[in-house]
């Protein structure tokens, strides 16, 4: 009977449940969102590992002849999904060049490729003929090739390693220098053999010494036939690298089938060698590992995002409360006639729960469907991931709807617990000021303002308490002491979180519920309307808990909006900012030769002069201040152009702001700007004369400023502030003097137009002669943008503003709706005595925009206080150049500004809607006439 009633009942008063499921079902959506990014995350982070993982599985085949070992890569390829074999040897051997280069004798790497090898396929200028017969490659960039040339003879000394000794000598021709890829490179070079999942994106080890790449049918199969015909113990390393058919066995989607795959094509091989050949070989899996990375990654992405989404879920909740208070209020007189017929308070509250679960899973089916759509959103428009049925599993839709029903529980549980127990009187009655007559308790919102007050108070301070109770409780010694710190200091790690939550709690059921200092404020804010103002301010006092629940929702929603985009764009600054120092500039360009170094600068800027706006050159070199003898890095720059080339921060500066210490380098070139923990340390002031030894001459500089970090700016110990010393600038004038006594580096700096390509001008600066090395912005930060995870999470909290933004606005706009609903009688009676719609409509928005505008600018204030206490604590943790600052670009403000417009106009669209209703055209006939 229950059950029936209330299917019966969501179905005849759609409306009334709609408000509790447009709440349910944004959250659902949200919750289905995470796991379609947690899903898709953890596919790239896979796709990610695996593209560094070059050979699928390898064996070892050190202990086989050349004939079995031939015959266990035929079997190999026999065996189903198996795509490639090859064999790779690899000897250390003892070489000498005979030739002009003068190459000392040495050891290097002998490694010797089928004609099939997969290197042949990442050899970017792989010769049209394989490698011939004692002829050999030798990899670009290495000290090897750089000590050779084509057409150079270089003799080889191959031996036995134990037992009979056999020595082989080979006179090899060296035909060219391989332009080997990452993949390439690793599998001739064994790289492979010692890489591991757990290191992604990391390039193989080029420029080191290098080694020989040799033909194994025309070369080494003989060295090897000649070894086994005495009998010797040969010194070469024999691998089988496998390559197998990753699509047919690994889907991203199952991946416990992808384990068992490739486990099966291991065993099969594995028992089709010891069948056939009477050999048993072990393979190693390399595919494996990464495997069982994705499927902890799965589970910990899931977490981390779910944990990064609990304030939005929060959201939702409260706002379901909230909304269930109004809904169950309008049906009292339901809960009076069913208690006439003869229904018990247990069936009453069993029909509501039912009705709760029956909304709760409609509003999980929404989500999960809703998730879907919206699935390019979640996933950054990735093209495969467009509808795709793989990110919808079973799990999903099963816990989605799950969590859809919980929180349908969770959010009418009290309200129909509260309705099922008014007794059949009350009930029917028509008006029942419940909130009026409750009494209110003061003990927890005030602990919760207290605690609150206290959190946000640090915050707006900046003080880092976790760093400032660590050094009083190390340095007192007490043990009763350090123990009360260190429960202080617990339970402070946890108000950094929930310490705005507790804030906006306290504040508005003491401010708004219990007290009326909110109606005074509004009486003030309403005088401009006369009696029509003082009608809507006495309305306020109506519903108090309902206004502080509706205060509370808005706040808190404004203060995370805030917050969450305050601290993405400090972030992002901060990551920006921190490539940019590292680089120096757009473009960074070292050299080896510092004297030609002006001569390379025209060179390149005959080149790029049309994407270069302005460039310069700066030398880094030692000197040593006198009488104490404390080492330091000098960098000479020509003042005018390193200004409007380099990247600095004016914040850097101290003694004298940048751009006058600057023109003093300019007109004076016995000046300096000193690194100022050098100045701190040795007591040095702006105008004071130093003494420099630069090698054989010593020069007398006068300071115009300082460069670097201040002891002031970090709460760390002094002796931990300048650990990492910077440098101290002068003028390119003065290198001229002193450059034949000193040790330099050169490194030009260029700043390119807007809008120019910087990766396009880097690769353009690699290839003129004399460079060394080029480092680009825009090359550094594509790098620094790798991390799947961390940008996932990201992602999910840009993700979660929007949801978040949507629920409080959804449930703003609910609550004015269903009170307004509530107030219908009311409205239609003042409108019957007189009151136009345009002063319905003023009454109605004065009660409700001084409520939200006070919960708008209580929620900002608190954003604003959590970003920068956030920025301080961090900022006080480091002695560094680049700190995190307060930034609100374009697109943060403009989400803010949204999130705003949002909640304003799902108060006021409401009351605009409503209040249209209840005058009827009746009445604006008759107000016509």
């Amino acid at each position: 009977m229950p059950i029936l009633y209330a299917v019966k009942r969501v179905f005849r008063s759609w409306r009334l449940f709609l408000a509790i499921l447009i709440g349910i079902t944004l959250a659902s959506a949200f919750f289905a969102g995470i796991d379609i990014k947690a899903s898709v995350t953890a596919k790239q982070t896979l796709d990610q590992q695996l593209r560094n993982v070059y050979v699928d599985m390898q064996a070892s085949v050190n202990n086989l002849n050349m004939t079995e070992m031939l015959a266990v890569r035929d079997k190999v390829l026999e065996v189903e999904r198996v795509t490639d074999a090859e064999i790779v040897c690899r000897s250390f051997v003892s070489i000498e060049n005979p030739g002009e280069n003068d190459f000392a004798e040495d050891y290097v790497s002998m490694v010797a490729i089928q004609n099939n090898s997969q290197v042949y396929d990442g050899w970017l200028n792989k010769p049209q003929e394989e490698i011939g017969e004692n002829e050999t490659y030798v990899p670009e960039g290495t000290l090897l090739a750089s000590e050779v040339e084509v057409n150079d003879f270089i003799l080889v000394n191959f031996s036995s390693r134990y037992g009979e000794q056999v020595s082989v000598t080979l006179n090899l021709t060296v035909k060219g220098f391989a332009n080997l890829n990452d993949k390439a490179y690793a599998i001739a070079s064994g790289y492979q053999q010692w890489i591991t999942p757990f290191t992604p994106t990391v390039e193989p080890p080029k420029g080191e010494v290098g080694f020989l790449l040799i033909s194994f049918e025309k070369t080494m199969k003989k060295i090897l036939e000649i070894m086994e015909s005495e009998g010797a113990s040969q010194s070469v390393d024999k691998s089988l690298l496998i390559y197998v058919n990753r699509e047919a066995l690994i889907n991203p989607w199952d991946v416990g089938a992808s384990i068992n795959n490739v486990a099966v094509i291991k065993s099969d091989m594995e028992t089709k060698i010891a069948a056939d050949l009477g050999k048993y070989i072990s393979i190693q899996n390399n595919l494996e590992a990464p495997l069982f990375v994705f499927q902890i990654t799965s589970i910990v992405l899931r977490f981390a995002f779910t944990m990064v989404s609990l304030p939005i879920f929060f959201m939702a909740w409260y706002m379901g409360t909230t909304v269930s208070d109004v809904s169950f209020n309008l049906r009292r007189r339901e809960v009076g006639l069913l208690l006439t017929k003869g229904f018990s308070r247990g069936q009453i509250l069993r029909i509501f729960l039912i009705e709760a679960l029956l909304v709760g899973f409609a509003g999980g089916l929404i989500g999960v469907f809703l998730g879907f759509i919206l699935n390019p959103l979640f996933t950054q428009f990735s093209p495969e991931t467009y509808f795709n049925l793989n990110l919808i599993s079973p799990f999903t839709v099963a816990f989605t709807v799950a969590f859809g029903m919980i929180m349908a529980i969770l959010s009418t549980f009290n309200s129909a617990k509260r309705a099922s127990q008014l007794s059949t009187v009350d009930a029917l009655r028509e008006y029942l000021p419940t909130e009026a007559e409750k009494p209110f308790k003061r003990r927890w919102p005030m602990v919760a303002l207290i605690l609150g007050t206290y959190k946000i108070g640090v915050f707006i301070s900046g003080v880092n308490m976790n760093l400032m109770l660590s050094r009083v409780m190390f340095a007192s010694g007490n043990f009763i002491l350090i123990l009360l710190i260190g429960i202080f200091m617990f339970v402070d790690a946890i108000l950094n979180y929930i310490g705005p939550l507790l804030f906006f709690w306290g504040f508005t059921k003491m401010f708004i519920q219990g007290s009326l200092e909110f109606q005074k404020l509004t009486v003030r804010a309403a005088k401009f309307l006369g009696e029509l103002g003082v009608l809507a301010t006495k309305n306020v006092r109506r519903n108090p808990a309902r206004s502080a629940a509706v205060a509370f929702l808005i706040a808190l929603i404004v203060g995370y909006s805030v917050q969450v985009n305050g601290q993405l764009a400090s972030e992002h600054d901060y990551a920006v900012r921190q490539v940019y120092y590292s680089v120096g500039a757009d473009i960074a360009i070292n050299v080896a030769n510092v004297s030609s170094a002006p001569e390379i600068m025209e060179a390149i800027m005959a080149n790029v002069s049309d994407y270069v706006q302005d460039a310069t050159i700066e030398y880094s070199f030692s000197a040593s201040l006198m009488p104490s003898g404390t080492w330091m890095t000098v960098k000479a720059v020509e003042p005018d152009s390193w200004l409007k080339t380099a990247y600095y921060e004016s914040e850097w500066f101290s003694g004298a702001d940048v751009v006058t210490a600057f023109t003093n380098l300019a007109s004076d070139n016995y000046t300096i700007i000193l690194e100022r923990s050098i100045a701190d340390s040795a007591n040095i002031k702006v105008g004071e004369n130093i003494s420099l030894n630069f090698g054989a001459v010593t020069k007398r500089l006068r300071v115009v400023g300082f460069f670097g970090p201040q002891a002031a700016e970090s709460q760390l110990p002094i002796y931990q502030q300048f650990v990492n010393r910077y440098w101290s600038f002068v003028s390119d004038g003065l290198y001229k003097e002193i450059s034949s006594h000193v040790g330099a580096s050169a490194k030009m700096l260029l700043k390119l137009k807007g809008g120019v390509d910087g990766k396009t001008v880097a690769n353009i600066v690699r290839d003129i002669e004399g460079v060394s090395y080029v480092a680009s912005f825009a090359e550094e930060w594509e790098k620094s943008q790798t991390n799947i995870i961390s940008m996932g999470v990201l992602d999910v909290q840009r993700l979660g503003i929007i949801f978040a933004v949507l629920a409080a606005s959804v449930g703003t706009a609910l609550v004015s709706a269903v009170s307004m609903r509530e107030r219908g009688r009311e409205a239609t009676i003042m409108s019957v005595r007189g009151l136009s719609y345009k002063q319905l409509v003023m009454m109605f928005l004065t009660e409700n925009l001084a409520l939200v505008t006070f919960s708008v600018l209580l929620g900002i204030f608190v954003g604003l206080a959590v970003v920068y206490g956030n920025i301080s604590s961090s900022n006080a943790m480091v002695s560094d150049l680049i700190k995190r600052r307060l930034v609100f670009p374009l697109d943060s403000t403009l989400m803010i500004v949204y999130c705003l417009i949002l909640i304003f106009s799902a108060t006021i669209l409401p009351i605009l809607l409503m209040s249209r209703k209840y005058v009827t055209k009746l009445e604006r006939m008759v107000r016509l006439r």
